[in-house]
């Protein structure tokens, strides 16, 4: 450490002072008075400081020691803790959070001279006492200077403070209009979609009521055609299948009388020619063989046994076609039936058609309510959001301005 006599720190102007010599005092010369300038005081730490000073005292307890400060306002409990640190003999500085004080004591005015520096002479106390009284005098006028000074920093913090309020206070009002502004283009906004949804709702339900009408009108008629053609094709095959019965029955019964009168006929003019060709042979040949006779009945009964049979494989042949025009009958019965079944299906769809547009109203009226519900929502929603975010919004504002308070009163208490 230097032990110079001007005590001065250049990295410290606030009140732009440009490097005047605070304190200049010359230990062991009685007729020296102290200069005085405004401010004395070294600072280690530009962010947080506080000056005050402690006037030396005497050996023999003239003067009382005093100490000369500010105690800044500080919303944290105060510090008891201090550091104390030993600049020079006689110089001490005490420093803790909120206070700074330097102590002045008797070894820096009387300083113990080397060996190579001559002894002082003998200096009487009265002019001591005056030396001392004119640097406590001197260090008085600058405490002065310096509530002065600090009465005027805090009158600017104030004037400062009470502008930045307004611009707080106008920014405020200009964010808060803004909002509202923003809030009103947002529900004229949603007012025009939602009247928009409203109106391609109600146009797509007209189109739809219109398209399922038309379908609807298109399906009565179609039904209508149907059982209609219906009716006229079940006439006609009925009278059909009833004229082919009764066409067939009539050929049928024709048919197998004719043959059966034609093989009866040919029957009887066989066997009656066989008759009478026997009757001629046994009259011409009364007396012949038993045997050849009863060869040829044998064979006559066995032609007349097979003539027998295809008349019986004819008559099969007749009732196989007879089953066979039942089985188409039966057909067409059922052709009939699945008309009939896809007649009630038809009507049975027309009705599941009806229930599904009513449902489909149904559906659109929910959707609409849905739409509706969901925008109220989403207006609550924006709302309870506008009010969050002023809310956020001005306790941010209130901490950035108490933090800008909190800085200024460091500042104004540290100068």
């Amino acid at each position: 450490m230097s032990h110079s006599h001007f005590l001065y720190c250049a990295c410290w102007d606030p009140w732009n002072m440009r490097g005047k010599r605070l304190i200049k005092t010359m230990p062991g010369l009685p007729n020296q008075r102290a200069r005085s300038s405004s401010i004395g005081m070294i600072l280690k730490n530009q962010n947080s400081f506080l000056l005050a000073i402690k006037p030396p005292s005497t050996s023999k307890g003239i003067l009382p020691n005093r100490k000369y400060g500010y105690r800044l306002r500080s919303r944290e409990p105060p510090d008891a803790s201090g550091e104390f640190i030993e600049i020079s003999p006689g110089y001490t500085l005490t420093r803790s959070k909120e206070h700074l004080s330097v102590t002045l004591g008797e070894e820096f005015f009387e300083r113990k001279r080397t060996t190579e520096e001559p002894a002082p002479p003998f200096v009487p106390r009265s002019p001591v006492k005056l030396e001392t009284e004119d640097v406590i005098t001197d260090l008085e006028e600058q405490i002065a200077e310096l509530t002065d000074m600090m009465e005027q920093l805090r009158r600017d913090h104030q004037a400062s403070r009470k502008l930045l309020e307004k611009d707080m206070e106008e920014k405020c009002n200009e964010m808060q209009q803004e909002h509202e502004n923003k809030i009103r283009e947002l529900q004229e906004a949603h007012c025009a979609e939602l009247q928009a949804l409203q109106v391609q709702n109600k146009k797509e339900l007209r189109t739809e009521r219109a398209s399922a009408q038309e379908k609807m009108e298109g399906m009565q008629k179609e039904y209508k055609y149907l059982k209609n053609a219906f009716r006229m094709y079940q006439d006609s095959v009925s009278d059909e299948m009833e004229e082919k019965w009764l066409r067939r029955q009539a050929e049928w019964k024709k048919s197998e009388r004719t043959e059966r009168e034609k093989a009866l006929l040919q029957q009887k003019q066989e066997l009656m020619k066989k008759f009478e060709m026997e009757r001629e042979q046994l009259k011409k040949s009364s007396q012949s063989d038993n045997s050849t006779t009863n060869k040829l009945y044998q064979q006559e009964k066995e032609e007349y046994i097979k003539q027998h049979q295809e008349d019986v494989e004819q008559i099969k042949e007749l009732q196989n076609i007879k089953e066979s025009l039942e089985a188409d009958l039966k057909e067409k019965e059922q052709i009939l039936k699945a008309l009939t079944t896809t007649m009630q299906n038809t009507q049975g769809e027309l009705k599941r058609e009806k229930s599904n547009l009513l449902e489909l109203e149904k559906n659109i009226q929910q959707k609409i309510s849905a739409v509706e519900l969901k925008h109220q929502l989403n207006i609550t929603s924006l709302s309870d959001e506008n009010a969050v975010l002023r809310r956020k919004l001005i306790t941010k504002s209130e901490e950035a301005f108490n933090e800008r308070i909190r800085q200024r009163s460091q500042l104004s208490g540290l100068l």
